[in-house]
């Protein structure tokens, strides 16, 4: 008997049926400008409908938290900035690469994304190819790869060269 076919709408209504997670990432980033790769690590949390946190412990405190439109990145030394998501179209592009996934919003994510999935329910890569000029001028493509409703990992390629590679591990439930 064949196998069911499997694509977008169905890894997305697993997604839309989380009501929150929470992870650890490791992050690696390798910027052309430094000798060496910048390694980063902390804790990510999930809320429906659209709250993320990225809070980074090592090798610095920071959070980057994410609340409906409002973005506030919070430093080491306690400062704190905010701005309105949808006022940048970069950053909205970026943001909701991950916020559309984690809710399972296929409208959205193909507004702002060419998106390609392959492999199976138990191995899947989305390739997110932005469809905005400005988002390109900075991002060249996202790639998302996880098992069933839980990413593993998120690679993003910069229209410079750098890229930054975040390895999740999701906390037990």
């Amino acid at each position: 008997m064949a196998a069911e076919p499997w694509g977008l709408e169905d890894l997305f209504a697993r997604f839309a049926a989380i009501g929150s997670s929470n992870a650890r990432f490791v992050e690696t980033r390798e910027v052309s400008l430094l000798n060496a790769p910048m390694e980063s690590s902390g804790t990510l949390t999930y809320r429906r409908p659209d709250f993320l946190e990225k809070r980074t412990l090592q090798p610095q405190a920071e959070s980057l938290r994410l609340d409906g439109d409002r973005l506030t990145l919070t430093q080491a030394d306690g400062a704190s900035r905010t701005l309105s998501v949808s006022s940048v179209p970069e950053i909205q592009t970026y943001v909701e690469s991950i916020r559309a996934t984690l809710r399972g919003d296929v409208p959205a994510i193909m507004r702002f994304y060419e998106v390609a999935l392959n492999g199976t329910e138990q191995d899947w890569r989305m390739q997110l190819t932005p469809r905005a000029d400005e988002a390109r001028a900075t991002v060249q493509r996202i790639v998302i790869a996880g098992r069933e409703a839980v990413i593993r990992r998120i690679e993003i390629l910069q229209a410079d060269g750098d890229r930054s590679i975040m390895t999740i591990q999701p906390d037990p439930a």
